[in-house]
């Protein structure tokens, strides 16, 4: 199996963790730390391809907002689409969950993420598991919805982004 194909399985898993998740009582931060690394790895199957000319990004965190607009266009061109979806919102998205991996802050505006507490601007401890997510709220609304489900097509589908496994 080569890398890009390992990611793409990575990413099918963390997908189905994701949705398993959604269906529990467990505090947002759980479901949201898988959306990302699902996310995350689905981009990384895409730049582990051998002719990536992004190979630059293989190893940063913060990918989805540049990668995954760009597979959902090129998904989307794939099939016949006319119609163009909106990439601003699909990015404004994306960007959203780039921005729950706690290495990616926007330069320390905001250090909110789902793994590890955080300290606010008056020094006082955050908790991921008492925290509101405003992307929770995003992905219930028509490019959220849509971003899920060109994601999990990909992910179930991963010869739609890589090509066919090889025998």
């Amino acid at each position: 199996m080569r890398l890009n194909q390992a990611f793409a399985a990575q990413a099918k898993a963390d997908m189905e963790a994701y949705y398993a998740l959604c269906g529990t009582s467990l505090p947002i931060n759980h479901r949201l730390h898988y959306l990302q690394m699902w996310f995350e790895k689905l981009c990384k199957a895409y730049l582990w391809l051998p002719d990536s000319a992004m190979a630059d990004f293989r190893y940063k965190h913060n990918v989805v907002s540049t990668i995954l607009p760009r597979l959902i266009l090129e998904k989307w061109r794939r099939i016949g689409m006319v119609a163009r979806p909106d990439v601003s919102e699909i990015r404004r998205v994306c960007r959203e969950v780039d921005l729950l991996h706690p290495q990616v802050d926007d330069e320390q505006r905001r250090p909110e993420n789902v793994e590890y507490p955080w300290l606010d601007r008056d020094g006082n401890a955050l908790v991921p598991s008492e925290w509101s997510f405003p992307v929770a709220r995003t992905l219930h609304t028509n490019p959220g919805r849509l971003v899920l489900k060109a994601a999990s097509t990909l992910s179930l589908n991963p010869e739609l982004l890589i090509g066919r496994p090889e025998r």
